[in-house]
């Protein structure tokens, strides 16, 4: 009997592995439009959706509330139906109803349909990284799991870059809903490619599937290997895989809730919390930097961004006023940030060469505290800027890292389950930043910023506790 990761390992990185990856790269890509692109959608239905800041907060709330409430339900479901179709039936349904929600004519019905998007996007969000993971040779994960995270990059300069082009043309329908639409593009070329592609082996040995197993690691050796080369040619007839699933407990599933807490109670706990955290910076401040880039832009006298946004808020009385048309001077930043991104995930592929993870995570932690403090006096907007990439940034890739460092802890039948409860926890990251700036930006800006440091203090202070690296290759699989 041989066990999936060694051969995995004989196997390599080969023809199966980059077409599963390019798969996933655009179903990533199709995520971040969903996500963070939609940021630049909102900036452009401002006017014509009548959204302020609290409808944009609940806005967000909405649809990453949803995704928080669902991601447990998905990883559930991908440990007992496997990752492929669980892929296959969210994303699709979530694709459609953002379809669907371009064509809404109001901010209610808006908001509706994009709160159901929500309940199924987190489908995608939670498989799509535990998918491809579980294709790939552990040495080569988190360098694997980071290229895919490329795609977070592209997404930010390909959705504000067509922006640019569409949000200052007077038509109909509204280019902002043109550009909803084209955000679902990459989706359904990733959703075509999956119909093709296997399930995850590791997953058939998790529901003790041994043939199906076979088969697809069958067809893995013949495009990596040759069609001559075969699972018998190599010496294998059976697979196994460490720590898996006793039987008596195929059918008690909240029993794998406490076993998970119970063995990996420490490492689950860290991760829930600084998740939570990096998710809120990460994924829910890009929103704001628009808007507040937008709301700030041509000012003339050097100020700090908190003074900026006192003296506008006090212009408009109880409300500020924002920008109905936008142009492509307003995308430049946008675009500026995906290459930031882009740039950080390519550096980021080189740390890990000379870095381990925990590592990696620890610096991408501490530089988000310069950037926040450092907007408590920056008055020059190139400097507000960069305050804000640092702040933001840095989070949105070490997620992935700890994401890849909790696949290869957990075993294959509680991995579905770990990463949703992590996913989970940072959807309610997500949703509690946006209504807290949402809800303090007018009134506190400073509070606003500066409670970001703690947050990430603490976040330092438990990645510094982490196993070191070589402890979790020990248990991997």
């Amino acid at each position: 009997m041989s066990d999936i990761d060694d051969l995995f390992e004989n196997l390599g990185f080969g023809k199966m592995q980059y077409i599963i990856s390019f798969c996933c790269f655009t179903l990533q890509l199709w995520i971040t439009n969903e996500q963070l692109g939609f940021g630049v959608v909102v900036a452009g239905a401002t006017c014509e959706l009548h959204i302020d800041d609290e409808r944009l907060a609940w806005l967000m709330a909405g649809n990453f509330a949803a995704q928080m409430i669902s991601c447990y339900v998905w990883g559930e479901l991908s440990d007992a139906y496997g990752r492929r179709k669980i892929i296959l039936s969210a994303a699709t349904t979530a694709n459609c109803l953002s379809i669907l929600s371009a064509c809404m004519p109001e901010y209610w019905s808006f908001l509706a349909v994009r709160t159901m998007a929500g309940l199924f996007i987190s489908g995608a969000v939670v498989c799509v990284m535990t998918y491809l993971g579980e294709f790939t040779k552990i040495t080569l994960r988190p360098t694997v799991l980071n290229f895919m995270s490329y795609a977070i990059g592209i997404s930010l300069i390909y959705v504000p870059s067509l922006a640019g082009g569409l949000l200052p043309l007077e038509i109909e329908p509204r280019p902002w809903r043109i550009l909803l639409l084209s955000n679902q593009l990459p989706g359904i070329i990733g959703l075509t490619m999956l119909i093709f592609l296997p399930e995850s082996p590791k997953y058939y040995l998790s529901v003790s599937e041994q043939e199906k197993a076979l088969k697809v690691m069958e067809r893995v050796c013949r495009m990596n290997k040759g069609k001559d080369v075969t699972l018998v040619s190599m010496g294998v007839s059976s697979l196994s895989q460490l720590r898996m699933r006793n039987k008596a407990d195929n059918q008690r599933r909240w029993h794998d809730i406490k076993v998970l807490f119970a063995r990996h109670g420490k490492i689950m706990l860290s991760f829930l919390f600084v998740v939570f955290s990096l998710s809120g910076l990460a994924f829910s401040l890009p929103f704001w930097m628009l808007r507040i880039r937008v709301l700030t832009a041509h000012e003339k006298e050097p100020q700090t961004m908190c003074d900026l946004l006192d003296g506008k808020s006090k212009e408009g009385g109880n409300r500020m006023v924002h920008k109905c048309h936008l142009d492509f001077d307003e995308m430049l930043d946008p675009i500026i940030h995906g290459c930031v991104v882009l740039s950080l995930f390519i550096v980021t592929s080189f740390l890990l060469i000379f870095l381990n993870r925990r590592m990696v995570i620890f610096v991408y932690i501490f530089i988000p505290i310069l950037g926040s403090f450092a907007l408590n006096f920056s008055k020059h907007p190139t400097l507000i800027l960069i305050s804000f990439f640092a702040l933001m940034d840095p989070p949105m890739c070490s997620i992935r890292l700890c994401l890849s460092l909790l696949i290869d802890l957990v075993p294959t039948h509680l991995r579905g389950k770990a990463i949703a409860l992590t996913v989970m926890m940072g959807r309610c990251g997500v949703l509690s930043a946006s209504l807290y700036v949402g809800y303090t930006l007018r009134y506190n800006c400073y509070v606003t910023f500066n409670l970001f440091i703690v947050m990430l203090i603490i976040c330092g202070i438990l990645v510094y506790f982490l196993p070191e690296e070589y402890r979790m290759r020990s248990i991997a699989q």
